[in-house]
């Protein structure tokens, strides 16, 4: 069967996302493509939901999440492809942020923690479902069809294993591409930190060396997250700063040679048995807490954790599941997050047979075979969400998997979960142990039961009217206008024009077209079209009555919706943002209205021309809105 082509569709998601100007950068899990954007208003929300092949859209820590389904990794490459020199490794900034410093510093590392473990994740998966083989492959039961002494069983499980050992090194890479610092020099410390003589004195808790009474030891970092991530951030730092302070001519061998020897030092001497010790604390703490609360701690787990996923916060608890493994070699929370997984694939698989729709038939299915096979983001918002019921129906039989999990102490000591994990529940040390087996086996059942007969008999049928695709609580300052929210009401003809706007010149100076301006992401059309000024003077005034969406602190854009809907922006330079603010006004906040002619913000022509940096005023409409506009002449 021919390769689908993902080409049309990654080209439409980078327009609607504002544009490549607008994508700071792009990683994907196992069923999202995450985008860090410099404005997530730019985004057309509904226009991507539009698409076939795309489930839904979320706002969540940090990031603008697509959400594909199984495809997501040909629809990444598809994107990246097209975005070539213009992907920028560095994570997106906090401008236009007005959240609590709080809520925005857990986003942030939600967003960093994801950008970490999420390229590690398959591999992780892939390896502790061969351990399970390999356990499954010496139960006495089955004959010990492996001896553990075994010249195959050890290379396998070598295989199975690389993966975790080699954890710091792995994690590492992927921080430092998150990030925007060199990954292989982060990949070289996480390499320090699994260096065999190491490993071999952490073993030991060799000591280092000896303050007064307190010790410096050695300690083992296999398997290991945190301290490597926080490692990551200090490489970062302290190789940003060498760059400000070496001369170039020293950069290509003193800045790795320093950010290696100081950033394994601290890591080996402070911050990792810190860091260490403490990750494991709550690993443990919470291993402890999940078997002391039996079933009402499986009940409560197995009914709600699926919440988590609809906005993409059960990423927060990947590290502290593969902490767990890594530590203690087992986890009774992923467990319980197990039979969740079957629960909502056993809701939309109940759909899937009950409806007589042929599209809802065949989406149904192949959301159920991914639930089963660990990932329920496509149940959930192809399907389950969207008929509320259905959702319900999986909690209850989540609560039910749960419930069984916990009176039974079961524990996983893989991380895959779902049907394809049975694997992860045989313990490698003593594979006669089959409680955490049978405990899977019975929580599965009750979970596939409960949840199939509740969707069945009372979650859904075909003449209930299928919900809009999920959508989130907007960030403030980007609500919709009225007009905007009429506009999105109804299904106009594209090509019709419901009202007609003019801008005037935003800045004093001469007007030249869009074409003439050094920057072929605005002189291509590619943010929409517009006009240009050549400034004379620093003063720029709305170009039309409108509300102000974006006031970028750096004071370099702004970002406005206009009375009948239409979204502007105005730009004022090129590569202004590098300045940072300096030689900038703001004269406005988000969320204000203005009218035609009110200052906007101001800024220092001849600052930015010494800074050696283009003044031109960009005025573009990236989104008419079915609003004819029109642009001033001169």
């Amino acid at each position: 069967m021919a390769k689908k082509d993902f080409k049309p569709l990654a080209t439409d998601i980078i327009q609607e996302v504002g544009g490549p100007d607008n994508i700071n950068n792009v990683i994907h899990c196992i069923t999202r493509l995450r985008f860090y954007l410099h404005d997530e208003s730019l985004a057309d929300d509904e226009a991507i939901k539009a698409h076939d092949d795309v489930i839904d859209v979320i706002h969540a820590s940090g990031q603008y999440q697509v959400v594909i389904g199984n495809e997501v990794g040909n629809v990444f490459d598809a994107v990246t492809a097209q975005l070539g020199d213009n992907l920028e490794p560095t994570p997106a900034t906090t401008e236009n942020d007005d959240r609590n410093p709080i809520v925005r510093g857990f986003g942030n590392l939600i967003g960093f923690i994801t950008g970490s473990m999420s390229p590690v994740i398959g591999v992780i998966a892939a390896s502790g479902i061969i351990k399970g083989i390999l356990a499954l492959l010496t139960l006495p039961q089955l004959g010990a069809l492996l001896d553990t002494e075994s010249t195959t069983y050890i290379t396998v499980s070598a295989m199975a294993d690389s993966a975790f050992y080699f954890l710091p090194i792995l994690v590492g890479f992927a921080a430092a591409r998150r990030l925007g610092s060199d990954p292989i020099v982060e990949a070289v410390i996480g390499g320090v930190l699994t260096y065999p003589q190491i490993v071999t004195w952490g073993g030991k808790f060799k000591e280092m060396f000896a303050i007064g009474g307190f010790k410096f030891e050695f300690l083992n970092y296999t398997y290991s997250i945190f301290p490597m991530i926080l490692a990551a951030w200090l490489a970062k730092k302290l190789g940003d700063w060498l760059k400000d302070h070496l001369p170039s001519y020293l950069q290509m061998i003193f800045n790795p040679l320093i950010t290696v020897l100081v950033v394994s030092t601290i890591t080996l001497v402070i911050t990792g048995p810190i860091i260490q010790g403490f990750a494991n604390g709550i690993a443990d703490l919470i291993n402890a807490l999940v078997h002391a609360s039996g079933w009402l701690g499986g009940l409560i787990i197995g009914g709600f954790y699926q919440l988590l996923v609809i906005f993409g916060l059960h990423w927060g608890v990947v590290p502290l599941v593969t902490q767990q493994i890594s530590q203690s070699g087992e986890s009774a929370l992923n467990a319980i997050i197990s039979s969740t997984m079957v629960a909502q694939g056993a809701a939309v698989l109940a759909v899937a047979l009950k409806t007589k729709i042929k599209k809802r038939k065949s989406l149904g299915i192949a959301a159920a075979i991914s639930a089963f096979c660990g990932v329920t983001e496509p149940a959930i918002y192809g399907i389950n969400l969207r008929f509320r019921r259905v959702f319900v129906s999986g909690m209850f039989g989540s609560a039910a998997g749960g419930l069984i999990t916990g009176l039974m102490g079961g524990t996983m000591y893989g991380f895959t979960g779902s049907l394809i994990g049975f694997s992860s529940f045989f313990n490698p040390k003593h594979p006669t142990q089959l409680t955490s087996f049978y405990a899977f086996l019975l929580s599965s059942l009750a979970a596939l039961v409960v949840s199939f007969v509740i969707a069945w008999v009372w979650g859904y049928n075909d003449d209930m009217e299928m919900g809009k695709k999920v959508k989130k609580k907007q960030r403030p300052g980007s609500q919709k206008s009225p007009a905007q929210v009429v506009k999105e009401t109804t299904v106009p003809d594209p090509d019709a024009r419901v009202s007609e706007e003019t801008l005037a010149s935003p800045v004093a100076g001469e007007i030249i077209p869009l074409s003439s301006v050094n920057d072929e992401l605005f002189s291509k059309g590619t943010m929409g079209k517009g006009f240009a000024v050549t400034p004379t003077d620093g003063h720029v005034i709305a170009p039309v009555d409108a509300e102000v969406v974006v006031a970028y602190e750096t004071g370099h854009a702004i970002g406005l919706t206009t009375h009948d809907g239409a979204e502007v922006l105005i730009h004022i330079g090129l590569d202004t943002v590098m300045l940072n603010g300096k030689g900038f006004d703001m004269k406005v906040k988000q969320g204000q209205m203005v009218k035609a002619g009110d200052p906007l913000v101001d800024f220092d022509l001849e600052q930015i021309k010494a800074a050696g940096y283009d003044p031109t005023v960009i005025v573009v409409v990236t989104n008419p809105r079915n609003v004819d506009v029109k642009f001033p002449t001169k």
